[in-house]
């Protein structure tokens, strides 16, 4: 038997809350909404303060300071790119409400989840790491062809001067630059906190021994050496097995006494070169043990505030090297060696950096070569800035070369990745070239 059903409509049912036909002005994407007044106004006087109130706010600040507006530099300068760049750092810089509000924010960000900035990562149990460093540790292999040309585009493209990223040609032309005076060139390219201490980083436990580097840093030392330059490889340096840590906390820096074994190997490469004559009378230098303690220099990167204690300042004891009076051990520019260093040879020296005077690399290394040693040193900037201190000396007629058998030149090896290496020129003196 066949039944017959009622056939069912499929026609959807109109009129909906979604259904655009019922309203020609939604099927024309109109939809008219009704503001009084009064809210207009007040939402007109809001988005007005939001606008003017840190400008208004900032402007009464410097007036009440005595200081000058930063606004005012705006239209002092021609439109370029470049003064525009530089008038908008200056506003920043200048910010109260940035000065007020970041330190604070930073401080919550770092404590909660360990967040850092650009320049510091935090890492577990108080560690603190540079961003450059670290890229550079697990960046791309900075011999590669295309990472240096994208380097040297990028620095254009942001309206800097054009740089050079091959170290390696910067090396090869000191080298040739020393060897027509007889002098010998050691590198010393000092290893980054990631690339020994890379255990706080993940916080996993591991081997204390754990290491890591740059894809290209082998075949750069073997490179180097190839060009007839000493090298030491400061990853040697490091105990077996360790005992403490190799590196400050909360700063870029080397521990002390790992500096110390850095300088004896140093002193003893040097010293194999065999280019150093003996000493009449060696200068009698000793150590004295002294207390040093400050936060690092990457807890002064974070920007913290003033009164923030979530890091401590950290305490080592530094070996102060003294002469037979009893005073600082201090270069001497006549010596035979002279270093050149970034960072890592002022710490410990420099006494602007909180962490003790003559109680660094130059110093430990004069005291195990038993000889006195020149230093020219600067912070930051080891591709290019001591050798450019040592050039325009020259150029002046200033020729701190004379007499000298081996130039150490010390940088942080980051500078491999994010350095300038730009050629100079290091003119010879007529006499010594007639040789």
């Amino acid at each position: 038997m066949q039944s017959t059903l009622p056939a069912v409509s499929v026609t959807p049912e109109r009129g909906g809350p979604t259904d655009p036909g019922h309203d020609e002005q939604l099927r024309r994407g109109i939809i008219a909404t009704e503001v009084t007044r009064p809210a207009a106004w007040l939402l007109t006087l809001l988005f007005l303060t939001a606008i003017y109130a840190l400008p208004l706010a900032q402007a009464y600040l410097e007036k009440h300071e005595g200081e000058d507006s930063s606004l005012a530099e705006l239209f002092k300068r021609a439109p370029t790119a470049d003064n525009l760049r530089q008038v908008e750092k200056g506003i920043e810089d200048a910010s109260y409400a940035k000065a007020w509000v970041q330190p604070r924010a930073q401080l919550w960000l770092t404590r909660l989840g360990r967040v850092g900035n650009k320049r510091a990562v935090v890492g577990h149990d108080g560690w603190l790491y540079f961003t450059p460093g670290l890229l550079h540790v697990a960046g791309p292999g900075f011999l590669d062809h295309k990472t240096q040309q994208s380097r040297e585009r990028d620095a254009l493209d942001a309206g800097q001067e054009a740089i050079v990223a091959d170290p390696l040609q910067a090396i090869a032309q000191f080298q040739r630059a020393l060897a027509q005076r007889g002098v010998r060139l050691v590198l010393l390219p000092m290893p980054d906190k990631a690339a020994l201490e890379p255990g706080p980083l993940h916080g996993r436990p591991g081997p204390a021994t754990l290491s890591a580097q740059n894809v290209d840093y082998e075949r750069f030392l073997e490179q180097v050496r190839g060009l007839g330059v000493a090298v030491l490889d400061a990853r040697r340096s490091a105990p077996s097995p360790r005992e403490k840590p190799l590196y400050l906390v909360q700063d870029t820096h080397f521990a002390p006494s790992f500096m110390e074994l850095i300088a004896r190997d140093l002193a003893k490469l040097v010293g194999e070169l065999g280019v150093l004559p003996a000493l009449g009378e060696a200068p009698a230098l000793h150590v004295v043990e002294q207390p040093v303690s400050r936060v690092g220099d990457l807890v002064d990167m974070l920007k913290l505030p003033d009164e923030q204690q979530l890091f401590q300042a950290q305490s080592v004891l530094v070996h102060q090297v003294q002469n037979e009076s009893g005073d600082e051990w201090e270069p001497e520019p006549a010596a035979d060696v002279l270093l050149l260093g970034d960072s890592f040879s002022n710490i410990f020296s420099l006494d602007g950096m909180g962490w003790g005077s003559a109680s660094g690399l130059a110093p430990h290394l004069a005291l195990a070569l038993r000889r006195p040693i020149d230093v020219i040193a600067q912070n930051d900037s080891g591709a290019f800035a001591t050798r450019q201190t040592l050039s325009r000396e020259l150029q002046a007629g200033q020729d701190r070369l004379a007499g000298k058998r081996v130039v150490v030149w010390e940088f942080a090896s980051r500078e491999l990745s994010v350095g300038d290496w730009k050629a100079m020129e290091f003119p010879v003196p007529p006499a010594v070239e007639a040789k």
